[in-house]
Formats: C-alpha cells, sequence, structure tokens
C-alpha cells in the first residue's frame, strides 16, 4: 500500500494525512458531519492527554475514543460556522492568535484523533447540493466542470459559474433561467 497508514486498534489500516492549522475537515465517523476547522495540531499532545468535561465528568478524547491508541496525535477542532459568526477575520489571524481568539470567544473546541478526520474543501458541504445540478445540467448537454465548491457551466460560447451559496456568475441569455434552477434546487 503506498501512502502512510494508521493501523487501529480493531486491526484496520486507515490513510492517514497530517493536517495543519486552518485546515477544513470532517469526522469521518459521523453520518451527517458538520464543517470543523483545524485550530491546533499540539506535536507533544496525544488524545489521552485531552481532558474535557461531560455531563458524566472529566474525560479524555482517548477514552471516548477508545478504537484508536491512546498515544494517537491530538487535533483540536471548532466548527467553522461558530468560527465564521464570532471572529470576522479568523482566516487571517496567525496559528497562535486564532486558538487566543476562539477561547477569548468562547468557542467550544473538540479533540480528535487525526487519523479520525478527512480533509476537505472550505465550504465542501455547503456545496453539495451541486452535485445533483451538475447531472441535470450535463444530460441537458451542458460542458460541466465540478469543483467541489462551484459549478463551471458552458453552453455554446456563453460560460457561467455557480457557487455553493448560489449565486450565478455571467452574462448572457441564460443567467436568468440559470438562476431560476438554482432557486428551485436550493
Amino acid at each position: 500500500m503506498a501512502g502512510n497508514y494508521h493501523l487501529d486498534k480493531m486491526g484496520s489500516t486507515q490513510p492517514t494525512t497530517t493536517l495543519a492549522v486552518g485546515d477544513s475537515v470532517v469526522d469521518t465517523e459521523d453520518s451527517d458531519p458538520d464543517e470543523a476547522v483545524v485550530i491546533e495540531r499540539p506535536s507533544e499532545m496525544t488524545i489521552a492527554d485531552w481532558e474535557h468535561e461531560t455531563d458524566d465528568g472529566t474525560t479524555t478524547a482517548a477514552a471516548e475514543n477508545p478504537e484508536y491508541a491512546p498515544d494517537e496525535q491530538l487535533v483540536v477542532v471548532v466548527f467553522r460556522t461558530a468560527l465564521e459568526d464570532l471572529i470576522e477575520d479568523w482566516q487571517t489571524l496567525a496559528t497562535d492568535r486564532l486558538s487566543k481568539q476562539v477561547a477569548e470567544h468562547g468557542i467550544s473546541r473538540y479533540g480528535f484523533p487525526e487519523s479520525r478526520l478527512k480533509p476537505i474543501e472550505p465550504g465542501e458541504l455547503e456545496a453539495e447540493w451541486l452535485d445533483s445540478l451538475a447531472e441535470r445540467f450535463a444530460d441537458a448537454g451542458w460542458k460541466v466542470t465540478h469543483n467541489p465548491t462551484e459549478l463551471l457551466l458552458k453552453q455554446y460560447d456563453e460560460k457561467y459559474r455557480i457557487t455553493a451559496d448560489g449565486e450565478v456568475i455571467g452574462d448572457g441569455e441564460y443567467r436568468e433561467p440559470l438562476e431560476n434552477i438554482v432557486a428551485t434546487e436550493r
């Protein structure tokens, strides 16, 4: 097998990726995940070191993730929506400043084993609705380029871009019909 792999306690191998502060990620064990952002990857801490309070008292990330080795690398994340709602310029902050701002704003932080998280493109989850739209346009004969957070469409000499938030960019006779289709799909 090529690449880096993690052998969990259950004996299965999982590909591992070294995450960095600012990376967008999802929890691979959540069937309906929300986008999270890595705010810390303390090289000296494992999931056994991450303690947090629950309704039942203090526990560790290792105790909540028994299928992972307790010495697995700890990654600390926050939900992207919380960052966007409370810290306007979070994407421009230096690594140490971002972590301080998260603490100052009281944003909940969550510790995970690194191999449990999968990197995604920022905004990729918000753009999932574009999947069916891409198929619809391809079936109708449009040239479609489906990027993680947008669709690029071409019909004859007209080019359009549809963003994850539903904006149609481009001028031409198809713009208004595209806006109507987007409004009904979204």
